[in-house]
C-alpha cells in the first residue's frame, strides 16, 4: 500500500482566527479522502498566546513542512492568508515551502492589502508580491481580487482560481409575516471596528425615524466595547441596544435564527461569512457592496446595499425592512436559496478539492459529493 500522504491547512487558531480560522476548521473537518490516500493536519501560525509565541509557532510549521517534504509524505500546502501580520508570517511560510520544492496554495482571505498595496513603497510592494509570485497556486474570494493580482502584481491569471466561501448552516425556512406584538431585532453581527462600520450601525440606529415599528438592537463581537457602549449611550440608545460581548457558532446560528435583520456597514471585506451564515438562517441582510459581496449577491433580491459610510441611507434601509414583512420574507426566502445553490458547505469542500485534483493531481473522494462545482479559473 502506498503511502499515505500530508496535507498542511495553515492558518490562525482561537479567536484570533476569524474567519480564516473557521475555514480552516471546515476543511479538517470534513473528514478528508474517504479513501485514507491523504490527511489533513493543521499547522498554527497564531494563537491567543502572544506574537512571542506566534514566532515559535511559525518555526515549527516550517520545520514540519521540510520533514515532511524530505520524507516523502507532503501531498501540498494549503496556507490561509490574511492582511497585516498574518501576510507576513504566511508569506514566510510559502517561501520556506518552496525553498524545499513543496508545493503550496495561497489562499487570501484579505480585505486591506490591495489597499496597503497601493500606498506602499517600492520595497513593500516587492515583498507583497513575492509570496503570490513564490506559490504554486492562489485561490482569491472573487474577481476583484483575481483582476488586481493579475494588473498589479503581475500573476498569470491562469494560476488563479476563484472560490467562494461556505458555510455549514442547515436551512429552515423562517416565518416573517405572522404578526408579532415583541419589538423586532436588528442584529450587528462582527467585531467592533470602524472597518466594520460600527460607529455607523449606530448612528443609522439612531436615525430610524421615530413612526418606525418597536425594535431593538443586538450587538455582539468583540472589540472596544465599553467606548462603544458609551457612543451607543451619546446617541440616546443605551435602551434599545444590547452588547452581548463575543459569541460562539452556536450562539451566533441562535442569534440569527432570532433576529428580523442582521447589518453589516463594513468599509473592506472579502466575502463574509457572517453574511452567509445569515443567509442560510433566513435572516434579512442590509449590508455595504464591498469586496466579492455584490459580484455573487444581488441588491434587493438577496440582500439590502447600502454605500459604505451613507449613515442616512441606512436608517432608511433599516426603517424600509422594519415596516415591511412582505420584504423580509422575500430577502429570507431568496436568501436561503441563494446559500442552497452557491454557499453551502459541501458545494464549497466538493470546489477545493476539484482544485486539488486539477493542480495537484491530489485526489480526496468526499463522503457526500456536492450537486455542482463551482471553482472559477
Amino acid at each position: 500500500m502506498s503511502q499515505q500522504k500530508i496535507i498542511y491547512i495553515v492558518s490562525p487558531s482561537g479567536a484570533v482566527g476569524g474567519g480564516m480560522g473557521r475555514v480552516k476548521d471546515y476543511i479538517v473537518e470534513s473528514g478528508g479522502d474517504t479513501l485514507a490516500r491523504t490527511r489533513f493536519e493543521v499547522l498554527v501560525t497564531r494563537d491567543e498566546r502572544g506574537a512571542a509565541h506566534s514566532l515559535l509557532l511559525l518555526v515549527m510549521a516550517i520545520l514540519k513542512i521540510w520533514t515532511a517534504r524530505i520524507t516523502g509524505r507532503l501531498a501540498l500546502v494549503h496556507v490561509n492568508f490574511g492582511d497585516k501580520g498574518s501576510a507576513l508570517r504566511k508569506g514566510l511560510v510559502i517561501l520556506a515551502a518552496r525553498l524545499v520544492g513543496a508545493r503550496t496554495i495561497l489562499h487570501l482571505h484579505a480585505a486591506e492589502l490591495t489597499g496597503l498595496y497601493a500606498r506602499s513603497g517600492a520595497f513593500v510592494r516587492w515583498a507583497i508580491r513575492l509570496p503570490f509570485h513564490a506559490a504554486t497556486s492562489v485561490i482569491v474570494l472573487g474577481r476583484l481580487w483575481r483582476d488586481w493580482l493579475a494588473k498589479d502584481l503581475g500573476i498569470a491569471p491562469s494560476k488563479i482560481d476563484i472560490l467562494y466561501n461556505g458555510v455549514p448552516v442547515p436551512v429552515e425556512k423562517r416565518d416573517f409575516l405572522t404578526p408579532r406584538k415583541d419589538p423586532l431585532r436588528i442584529l450587528f453581527l462582527g467585531l467592533l471596528t470602524e472597518r466594520k462600520g460600527i460607529s455607523d450601525f449606530l448612528h443609522g440606529l439612531a436615525g430610524i425615524p421615530a413612526d418606525a415599528p418597536m425594535w431593538k438592537a443586538v450587538i455582539a463581537g468583540n472589540g472596544d466595547i465599553d467606548g462603544y457602549k458609551a457612543k451607543a449611550a451619546a446617541l440616546g440608545l443605551a435602551d434599545r441596544a444590547d452588547f452581548v460581548g463575543w459569541v460562539d457558532q452556536a450562539g451566533v446560528r441562535a442569534l440569527l435564527r432570532d433576529v428580523d435583520m442582521m447589518v453589516l456597514p463594513s468599509y473592506n471585506e472579502g466575502l463574509p461569512l457572517v453574511i452567509l451564515e445569515a443567509l442560510g438562517c433566513g435572516a434579512p441582510v442590509i449590508c455595504t457592496p464591498i469586496g466579492a459581496i455584490p459580484e455573487v449577491l444581488d441588491d434587493g433580491r438577496d440582500v439590502l446595499f447600502v454605500a459604505p459610510g451613507d449613515r442616512p441611507a441606512l436608517s432608511t434601509t433599516m426603517a424600509k425592512l422594519l415596516a415591511s414583512a412582505v420584504l423580509r420574507q422575500s430577502l429570507s426566502d431568496q436568501g436561503q436559496t441563494r446559500f442552497r445553490q452557491q454557499f453551502s458547505l459541501d458545494v464549497f469542500l466538493a470546489s477545493l478539492f476539484a482544485i486539488y485534483r486539477r493542480r495537484f493531481a491530489v485526489e480526496i473522494a468526499m463522503k457526500n459529493e456536492a450537486p455542482a462545482v463551482r471553482a472559477l479559473a
